[in-house]
């Protein structure tokens, strides 16, 4: 075609508005609105107990729930924001303290577990973050592929951190205070998981931008 100015006039007529993503604050809130929920509605499906908060050490179960959910709701954040170039994410700086802080009091909690056979019950934590994990991820994939990500592997990553804690702070409802060594071990292995998972899962789905 040589007449150039017919063809861009015609593929102008062609073109279609595109919608802009809704604000990250927006997207988090919706993801947390659904995602929680169907959680909450899995771990129905793995044998639990819930947590008695009387015993000694619950304020610093508290404190491990909290810290976790502040680092899932900065984890999930920086997957959306990553997804979308321009967009600010939350600096490492902020989500290692807090990493850290969470590793050392589930540490501390360790030496006043009971010393027992508890291989069962440490299976039972792997299984109960896997299940409850699994409607997150397939939520949180299905809104990153609204939008073309630059670094989809890294998005992916950063929002199976976030589902990974927003597990482990729903386990905090149905689980001793005190850590069992072999607790800590299998918690540890299942968020690695879900990150693995999330991402494996998540490439075929969320294109480059």
């Amino acid at each position: 075609m040589n007449n150039h100015d017919l063809l861009i006039e015609k593929l102008g007529r062609d073109m279609q508005p595109v919608k802009p993503p809704r604000p990250t604050y927006w997207r988090v809130l919706m993801w947390l609105l659904l995602a929680l929920p169907c959680g909450i509605a899995a771990s129905f499906l793995v044998q639990r107990t819930l947590t008695d908060w009387s015993q000694p050490g619950a304020m610093r179960a508290l404190i491990q729930l909290a810290l976790a959910f502040v680092l899932g709701l900065f984890a999930i954040r920086n997957a959306f924001n990553m997804s979308i170039p321009g967009r600010r994410s939350v600096s490492w700086k902020v989500l290692l303290p807090l990493g850290l802080l969470w590793l050392g009091l589930s540490l501390s909690s360790i030496p006043h577990a009971i010393v027992e056979t508890h291989d069962n019950d440490s299976t039972r934590c792997f299984t109960f973050l896997l299940v409850v994990s699994t409607p997150m991820m397939v939520l949180m994939i299905a809104s990153l592929r609204k939008t073309r990500a630059l670094h989809p592997v890294r998005s992916l990553a950063m929002a199976g951190l976030g589902i990974s804690c927003m597990a482990v702070t729903m386990l905090a409802f149905c689980h001793p205070v005190h850590l069992h060594p072999m607790d800590f071990v299998m918690h540890l292995a299942a968020i690695a998981v879900i990150i693995v998972l999330t991402v494996l899962l998540g490439r075929r789905w969320v294109r480059l931008g």
